[in-house]
């Protein structure tokens, strides 16, 4: 099979989970169906050569003078996959061009702009919801990583449930449990020296930063002023709302606040902290709580959306929009070694139902069935 990937995600220059997720599962994919070819459409004029491998799959740069609204993804993308005489579009990041001259494998991860429309401008949440409803109407088959979502696309937007499959993602393959004597090198250049509950902040307000930064304020302080809460990921501006919330709440000594966190530095940054606090708003499916499980790190998660599907009984779930409810667990987990044992061990042994490899089969038996319900590979007609 030939398969034309939409792989800007993995092309950019910080690479963030769909981009990551992607990048393993073709890495995994090369093993599971070595005959395949893929070739990885993106728009980075300079880019890695070595991130997927080859002959396997070919990254091939197009670019659309003059583009807007999305036309690269509507009209390049579609003609250069079939120009390139490929069997099947694998659109990866929720979307698909509603022009789609060959069989499309669409990966819809959630429906959040549609959730919190709010954050998002209008037009864009109108685009992403009739991109969803074409790809539920045109796509070949679908594919998302939770049954929270599936039933959605069902119920909501016509999908054929027989066409649509879930198909979960394992923890990030560079993600480890990294030992201890190797964290301070790490931990010197977050300034961290004390215990400390990590999240992964946004200025997007589904991530809820400014929820937990309002929950920690109403920690005891005789708990808070032990412990520290390390935010990664904040661009200028989130850095430095947040950091003026924590000064006006009074809690800016014990909340430390970086930028974008080098992927060399999650596994560490996981492993050493005490808990993670994912107390998100809306997830498609929440690939942190795999990667802390990983680690060997305690979660407190939010008890909505895909969130506890994901979680099940291996993490600590509060309501995310009760400020009161995550401080309770915070200071549950935080107080408590029994709790964040417990809760580690079966978080590790949850983390070993997901593998990379049954992921990339599952993914494979997808495109062969898409392929198969448009009327065979263009080789073959």
């Amino acid at each position: 099979m030939r398969i034309a990937l939409d792989a800007r995600t993995i092309y950019r220059r910080q690479r963030r989970g769909t981009g990551k997720n992607l990048l393993d599962l073709y890495r995994t994919l090369a093993t599971v169906r070595p005959q395949w070819s893929v070739t990885a459409f993106h728009r980075e004029a300079e880019i890695n050569d070595d991130l997927l491998p080859a002959p396997f799959a070919q990254p091939r740069h197009i670019e659309m003078l003059g583009d807007r609204l999305g036309a690269w993804e509507r009209v390049r993308l579609p003609m250069a996959a079939w120009r390139g005489g490929a069997d099947l579009l694998h659109c990866p990041a929720n979307t698909s061009p509603h022009w789609l001259p060959i069989p499309a494998l669409v990966t819809i991860h959630d429906l959040i702009p549609l959730d919190m429309p709010d954050s998002h401008p209008l037009e864009e949440v109108h685009r992403f919801e009739a991109a969803v409803r074409s790809a539920c109407r045109r796509a070949a088959w679908i594919i998302t990583p939770s049954a929270y979502t599936r039933e959605r696309l069902t119920a909501e937007f016509g999908a054929d449930k027989a066409c649509v499959t879930v198909n979960p993602w394992p923890a990030d393959s560079a993600m480890k449990h990294v030992p201890q004597h190797e964290w301070m090198p790490v931990l010197r250049r977050y300034e961290i020296n004390a215990p400390y509950v990590l999240h992964f902040g946004a200025a997007d307000p589904r991530k809820n930063t400014l929820g937990l930064i309002e929950a920690w304020a109403q920690l005891p302080s005789a708990i808070r002023d032990e412990w520290r809460l390390l935010i990664v990921g904040l661009d200028k501006k989130s850095f430095e709302d947040y950091g003026a919330f924590a000064q006006i709440r009074g809690v800016a000594h014990s909340v430390v606040m970086h930028g974008f966190a080098p992927e060399e530095d999650i596994p560490t940054l996981l492993s050493a902290a005490d808990v993670l606090a994912f107390p998100s708003l809306s997830e498609g499916y929440g690939l942190p709580i795999l990667d802390a499980w990983t680690a060997r790190t305690p979660v407190l998660t939010s008890d909505c959306t895909s969130l506890p599907e994901v979680a099940g009984d291996a993490a600590l779930l509060v309501d995310p929009y009760d400020f009161a409810d995550i401080a309770r667990g915070l200071s549950e987990m935080m107080t408590s070694t029994a709790l964040r044992n417990e809760l580690i061990a079966l978080g590790t042994a949850s983390a070993r139902r997901f593998t990379w490899r049954d992921t990339a089969e599952r993914f494979a038996q997808c495109a062969e069935a898409a392929v198969e319900v448009s009327g065979g590979m263009r080789s073959a007609a």
